[in-house]
Formats: C-alpha cells, sequence, structure tokens
C-alpha cells in the first residue's frame, strides 16, 4: 500500500511537471503540427486531480457558478463592466480587481481602484475563452472557470481541432469574473456617470463648448477676468481623482496627499510651473505634454482662478490607464482641482 501511495505521489508530480514545461515552452518557440495535442493530454492529466468535477463548456471548465439576476450577457453589445481575478495554475494571482480578494490576499490598498473593468469582447479584441466565460452568464453572477492555454487567443475557429493547431503565446488561466454590466457605447456610459456626478458635486450639466469637459469656477471675479495667451508661464496647485470613488491619486499639496493616503516623503510638494498653448494637447507642465483635458479645462482658465473640471478617458489616459494602473486604471474618467497661484 505504501508503495501504491508513493507511485501515485509520483505520478502526480510528474505530470504537473510535464505540464508546466510543456506550458512553458508552448509559450516561447514554435508548436509543430499536433503539439497542442499532447499539451491537452497534459492538462487534462491535471485537470482530473485538481478539478475532476470542473463543467466542460465551448472549450472551458467551470469550477463554479453563481447566477446573476440581471440581464443576461450578449456578444453584440461591445463593452463588458467586469470584476476579475487571474491565477495560473499553481494558483499564483497574476492579476486582481476586486476588493474583497484583495482582502484574502493580503494585497489590498484603499487607494487602489476596485471599481468596475471596462472590458472591450469581440474577436480580435477579447480572449475567445473569455468570451465562453462569459457566455450565459447574467448580471449579478459570478463564473470561476479554468481557460486553456490554446483558449487564450484573440481569433476564433470553428472546432477544438482548429484551435490545437494554433500557438498562442499565454498559459492557461483560471479566471474569476463578476459581471456588472454592458453598454454600447463606452463614451455614453462614461458621459453619463460624468453628468450624474458633475450635477451632484459641482452642480454643474453643461460641457465646455470646445471640448466634452465639465468646467467649474470657484472664484467671483469683479471685474472682467484676465485672459491667458499662449506661451503664458503659470504656477498651479492641482489635485487629480477619480470620479468613481473620488480617490486622490495625485497632488501638489503635501497635506492633501496624506489625508488619501498618497504622501511620497521623496517627492517635493509645491506649486507647478505650466506654459500654456494654442492647442489644449500643446499645454506643458514642465517639459512634459499635458492630457488634452487638463490643457482644455487650463485653457478656460483666467488669471487668480481657481476651479475644477471632469473629462473622460478620451481625454485623459484612454484605454491604457496612467503609469500606475493601480491608481488611473484604463477608461478612468477623472477630475482635477486646479488653483492659479502667484509665480515662485
Amino acid at each position: 500500500m505504501i508503495n501504491m501511495m508513493r507511485m501515485k505521489h509520483i505520478l502526480r508530480n510528474a505530470i504537473l511537471l510535464a505540464l508546466g514545461t510543456a506550458l512553458t515552452l508552448s509559450c516561447t518557440k514554435a508548436v509543430e503540427e499536433g503539439a497542442n495535442v499532447a499539451i491537452k493530454r497534459q492538462f487534462d492529466a491535471w485537470r482530473a486531480i485538481y478539478y475532476p468535477n470542473a463543467v466542460e463548456k465551448d472549450g472551458i471548465y467551470i469550477i463554479e457558478d453563481k447566477a446573476g439576476n440581471g440581464p443576461a450577457w450578449r456578444d453584440d453589445l461591445s463593452v463588458t463592466m467586469l470584476q476579475y481575478t487571474m491565477r495560473n495554475l499553481n494558483g499564483t494571482v497574476q492579476y486582481n480587481s476586486d476588493k474583497e480578494w484583495a482582502k484574502q490576499l493580503g494585497t489590498y490598498d484603499d487607494t487602489y481602484y476596485y471599481g468596475p473593468q471596462f472590458t472591450l469582447t469581440g474577436e480580435q479584441i477579447s480572449y475567445a475563452g473569455l468570451d465562453a466565460i462569459l457566455d450565459g452568464m447574467r448580471e449579478g453572477g459570478v463564473r470561476t472557470a479554468i481557460v486553456p492555454s490554446w483558449l487564450m487567443t484573440y481569433d476564433r475557429y470553428d472546432t477544438l481541432d482548429e484551435y490545437l493547431k494554433h500557438e498562442t503565446n499565454t498559459s492557461a488561466t483560471i479566471y474569476t469574473i463578476a459581471l456588472l454590466g454592458q453598454t454600447a457605447s463606452l463614451k455614453e456610459y462614461e458621459y453619463t456617470q460624468m453628468l450624474d456626478y458633475c450635477s451632484r458635486t459641482l452642480g454643474v450639466t453643461d460641457t465646455l463648448s470646445t471640448a466634452a469637459v465639465f468646467f467649474k469656477s470657484f472664484t467671483e471675479f469683479s471685474e472682467e477676468p484676465k485672459e491667458m495667451p499662449s506661451d503664458t508661464i503659470l504656477y498651479i496647485n492641482y489635485t487629480g481623482r477619480r470620479i468613481y470613488d473620488n480617490q486622490v491619486f495625485d497632488t501638489t499639496i503635501a497635506d492633501t496627499a496624506k489625508f488619501y493616503g498618497i504622501y511620497d516623503p521623496t517627492r517635493s510638494y509645491a506649486p507647478v510651473s505650466v506654459t500654456m498653448a494654442e492647442k489644449a494637447s500643446d499645454v506643458k507642465m514642465g517639459s512634459s505634454t499635458l492630457v488634452s483635458g487638463f490643457g482644455y479645462g487650463l485653457k478656460n482658465m483666467h488669471a487668480d482662478e481657481s476651479a475644477a473640471f471632469v473629462f473622460g478617458y478620451d481625454l485623459g489616459y484612454g484605454s491604457s490607464g496612467g503609469t500606475d494602473k493601480n491608481m488611473v486604471p484604463p477608461y478612468a474618467a477623472l477630475r482635477f482641482d486646479v488653483e492659479l497661484v502667484p509665480n515662485q
């Protein structure tokens, strides 16, 4: 009996080692005809050990499935709002946007963004395996599923054999996905969110005539305010925040940074110089060009004014997000509070 148990342990470790080697090789060198068939056999052996009760659906393997009671996911709506966690087959978390998961993992940071992740879906846009997970889900539902490496592709094929013939450069992944909603137009959805936010917090319901930027001045002028021509050098204090949760992600004011938990003792907190330009996209902070939304806001300010402006991802950090995506995620709508201060 001891020998049989030992043999079973050795066999299991051998399967896992072979699977890991095969998956690694599949991501780093050209695959010959039929090579993914061998990878599939090893994957099936691994799954039989760890997830024998997983339910196969469209090539993925569902581990857990909590049904939602909202609208069903539709493949003709281009934008899906999700919260999700990605793990490799060893269980190591590769990406997580879920607050409760982060708390369990000990990685939670109250300055990070844990709101909806906007994901574009469809052929050449999202993985075939991701669409397979979402198919059949309803809003409010949560599904955990294994996506084999051959379904981690942007291409679509009619049969399993076709998927097995094509190499992918991404390994098999375990997803836990919460479906939060869908929209046909991300810009329209985000505009609605910004309009609601600006109406509630700033009392503003109109955008600038030159751009889709909501602008609110906090300064009352006793006489006609002074315009600021191009090449004017200004000094400003600013605070940038996400409108989804009102969390500040950047500021020139030390006390604000401390209050919102982003203070960096190695940074100098002081007003920064801005050079105006004819075009909003050419306005610079120091030597760096600003995002267009910030530029449009500054170009509508006057000397000695303080104001707030809100703009969407298309005038901000786009589909990529900021340098630190935990702070400024892809497709983020942002608010900046700006005060013009005397020359330093």
